[in-house]
């Protein structure tokens, strides 16, 4: 799409994303520069009343730094290897307190060391290297939304991290949701997949007329005949999808994106979508499911902060819900400076606006909801998001 065939309300949808996409990319910033932040520092005292290590075994993680402090008394040293044999991995060399050495570990094994003067007394030690345990990865995201014209069509934000192209798999489901209840779904809807910066990547409204869909694995291909898909592969970025009506026909639809290789070296660090909450049942309800391990993270429900970004009627107070597979409630907020304030802040993903809501919760493997509402059913724009944290 050139810029010169935007209409008006096209034009007003890609400044939407952009804005849908900024907090998605700063975002994305500050995860990538806090890589690492989860490395630990293990302390050993050296010495004291007894020639010892105190604890003179200890177990960490691959990344981990060992920090041994001399105690007042003897000189003692903290030297690699065994038997009075260093092997030259570290040596403090021979040192009287205070002094403290300090070694890493990027590798995993087990790392005797001894002290050169005392080990024929028994002093020696040894760290235990294990592999840092795979964080949980979000395998799939969605949200469900009723779908509008013009500026309230379904907006779905993403962020790609980590490092090589992800194979995703986008899905736009209507009819397929009249099965599950659903009524008014989106009839025939439509699929577009755009860059950070606005620009048409792909679209599909029927997924059987992709160049690729035969690529598409069979058990993942839309029900129904009229609803798009797109099989792709993204590098690290910011990305969204739109959902739009045909002929801008209007419905309930579900916006979906599927993590096709959980193993690589890339992965989904967010998801944002943006559209208009309605009274029950159309409010906005996102999910997200967790593989792997346990994986922390922060949804936030924004509203009010909209209106810095041009929305005219953003969701003045919106209230979040976060429930487990069954629909169990796990947690709930209205404001988020009335729960997990200091731990909400202390994240750095504070909502700007005291009446935007905010849930911190280590999420084990399993697929969950996060629900938006309006206080008393009030309607407006909101922004539903969800974000790993390290």
């Amino acid at each position: 799409m050139n810029s010169s065939d935007e209409s008006g309300p096209i034009r007003n949808v890609l400044k939407l994303i952009r804005m849908t996409l900024l907090a998605a990319i700063l975002t994305l910033l500050a995860i990538m520069s806090s890589n690492g932040a989860r490395a630990t520092t293990v302390q050993i005292q050296v010495g004291g009343d007894a020639p010892v290590f105190t604890p003179s075994n200890v177990s960490i993680q691959a990344g981990d730094t060992v920090q041994w402090e001399w105690a007042p008394g003897h000189n003692h040293s903290v030297t690699s290897g065994t038997s009075g044999n260093a092997n030259g991995l570290f040596d403090s060399g021979i040192q009287s307190a205070p002094f403290t050495f300090s070694h890493t570990f990027p590798t995993t094994g087990t790392f005797p060391y001894f002290c050169q003067p005392h080990y024929r007394f028994g002093m020696t030690g040894s760290v235990t290297v294990t592999a840092a345990p795979a964080a949980g990865v979000l395998s799939n995201i969605s949200t469900r939304l009723r779908v509008g014209t013009d500026n309230d069509v379904l907006i779905g934000g993403f962020v790609v991290g980590g490092t090589g192209a992800k194979p995703l798999l986008l899905r736009g489901l209507g009819p397929t949701l009249t099965q599950f209840g659903v009524s008014g779904a989106l009839a025939d809807p439509t699929l577009e997949l755009r860059n950070s910066g606005g620009g048409l990547i792909v679209s599909n409204d029927n997924w059987g007329a992709a160049a690729n869909a035969q690529s598409i694995p069979a058990n993942m291909r839309p029900p129904n005949s009229l609803e798009p898909a797109i099989l792709t592969s993204l590098n690290p970025g910011s990305y969204t999808a739109i959902v739009r009506g045909v002929n801008n026909t209007t419905g309930v639809a579900l916006v979906e994106a599927y993590d096709m290789d959980t193993t690589g070296s890339s992965h989904f660090t967010n998801i944002s979508t943006r559209g208009l909450v309605e009274a029950q049942p159309d409010v906005m309800i996102a999910g997200v499911i967790v593989q792997a391990n346990s994986r922390k993270v922060i949804v936030r429900a924004l509203g009010p902060t909209l209106a810095n970004f041009g929305v005219t009627d953003p969701l003045a107070n919106p209230t979040l819900e976060l429930h487990d597979a069954n629909g169990g409630l796990l947690a709930a907020n209205d404001n988020w400076k009335t729960t997990q304030q200091s731990e909400i802040t202390a994240s750095g993903y504070a909502p700007p606006n005291d009446f935007e809501s905010a849930i911190i919760r280590t999420l084990t493997p399993g697929n969950y909801t996060a629900i938006v509402r309006g206080v008393n059913n009030a309607i407006g724009v909101a922004l539903v998001e969800v974000y790993t944290l390290q």
